[in-house]
């Protein structure tokens, strides 16, 4: 592992001295020079426009402050070349396989596309919005909606979504909402035909449910996504290559975050991850032997608890205050519990014995409300011992594989970065001074967070 982090140190260091070299000759320094206020850096064969870095730095410095134009810029450029690998070496395909449960990845960058400018001119778009009154008073044909969900309705779970050819050319003549023009868009209207592509699956599920106000709503909003869209083209100022740097930098976004998801980075730490399940069958007994030694703290386990409880209603105890030593009270029952006993059968001794071992030793508790609401308990814990799963126990071998293989994988994404980056180059517009700081590789969050622990 250090040697693995200094590897991605090393080259790190050396991304600011691996820049591409500037054209040469007075012809291209003079078209550099004049093109220098309109765009910051080159990386590969995208160029990064100036305005819409400075927007996007903008909203970035609501959260990070400090943050400048040149880093930010170096993040971009590292969101461009992620994503772009992502779509090369493992595929939309395979990236975005939950599509049918899911918002379709388009969907999705058209909308973050849309939100993000729409954060960049949020005053001027609601007054114009607002002036436009797009909507136009209009009813939907009921009997039309009615009958388009009464075929094939059933309790039963649907494995298909989509609609059949009748219901789609059904769906593509009933009309939710109607418009007038605005900007350079004629009147018209937004049949339950635009609408449907747009879902999720729960929103299917809410059309075939008939849920005539959810499929309105999706009307009013998809008449204010095309409003938004026209206003950007028609009255930002911004040119279309703009525009789509940063429809580009959602998408690579997307699709680096689904290549993390996909890897086992981030997402369901139990789910299926082809290369992070890959490195923990290769994870060997000398690695988890290592890991097991330098993790001791994440393999603790209970061992036996010791206590006592007392049961009451809340005349009997939930008055009483706390800290009143439980022994020699009326009422009051001892609890013992050995590793390798069964859990208590009942679900109200098993809540009990969960408190007993969360409580500190020696303190008797408050009244703690029972979860059904059925009484109250007051616990204290006697005696609490703890220890650790035996290194050869199934258990380590199983957490250690796991956490092993995400340091790996971590390291290799961070390297990856830096990989990328030295490969493409990142070449500056003249009078644009790069970062002072050497480029750090960004680090996801491990799925679950942090290492969890062995129960």
């Amino acid at each position: 592992m250090r040697a693995a982090a200094g590897a991605v140190a090393a080259l790190a260091l050396a991304i600011v001295a691996a820049l591409v070299p500037a054209r040469s000759g007075a012809a291209a320094s003079t078209v550099d020079a004049q093109a220098a206020s309109t765009w910051i850096a080159r990386v590969g064969g995208d160029t990064i426009p100036r305005r819409p870095v400075e927007a996007l730095l903008m909203l970035a410095r609501r959260e990070q402050p400090d943050l400048s134009l040149t880093e930010l810029t170096r993040l971009l450029a590292i969101d461009l070349l992620m994503g772009d690998a992502a779509a090369r070496e493992v595929g939309d395909a395979t990236l975005f396989e939950s599509r049918r449960v899911a918002f379709a990845p388009e969907v999705d960058v058209r909308r973050q596309w849309l939100a993000t400018l729409q954060q960049v001119w949020p005053e001027r778009i609601e007054r114009d919005w607002r002036a436009a009154k797009a909507e136009l008073p209009s009813s939907v044909d009921a009997r039309a909606w009615q009958a388009l969900w009464s075929v094939g309705q059933g309790e039963g779970l649907r494995m298909n979504e989509d609609l059949d050819e009748a219901q789609r050319a059904a769906a593509a003549r009933l009309v939710l909402l109607r418009h007038r023009g605005y900007g350079d868009v004629p009147a018209g209207a937004i049949a339950l035909g635009d609408v449907w592509p747009l879902q999720n699956v729960q929103g299917r599920r809410l059309l075939r449910g008939g849920d005539l106000a959810f499929a309105q709503a999706q009307a009013r909003q998809l008449l204010r996504e095309r409003f938004v869209e026209q206003w950007l083209h028609r009255s930002s100022g911004w040119s279309e290559g703009e525009l789509d740097f940063v429809r580009r930098i959602v998408e690579a976004r997307q699709r680096k975050m689904a290549w993390q998801r996909w890897s086992g980075l981030t997402g369901d730490p139990h789910g299926d991850a082809p290369p992070r399940d890959a490195l923990a069958a290769s994870v060997t007994a000398d690695e988890i032997d290592a890991y097991y030694r330098a993790h001791l703290d994440r393999f603790e386990r209970l061992e036996s608890v010791e206590g006592l409880s007392l049961r009451c209603d809340r005349a009997g105890c939930a008055d009483a205050a706390p800290g009143l030593d439980l022994r020699g009270q009326t009422g009051v029952r001892p609890v013992a519990w050995r590793l390798g006993d069964a859990r208590p059968a009942a679900e109200v001794d098993a809540w009990v014995l969960d408190l007993l071992q969360a409580w500190p030793a020696g303190q008797a508790s408050p009244p703690i409300r029972h979860p059904d609401g059925n009484g109250w308990e007051r616990v204290q814990a006697l005696s609490i011992k703890r220890g650790h799963h035996p290194a050869d126990s199934e258990t380590v071998r199983h957490e250690a594989r796991q956490a092993v293989a995400l340091e790996k994988l971590e390291a290799r994404w961070q390297q990856r970065q830096v990989e990328l980056l030295a490969s493409a180059g990142l070449r500056w517009a003249p009078g644009i001074a790069p970062p002072p700081s050497p480029f750090e590789p960004q680090r996801p969050t491990p799925a679950g967070g942090e290492h969890g622990h062995a129960h």
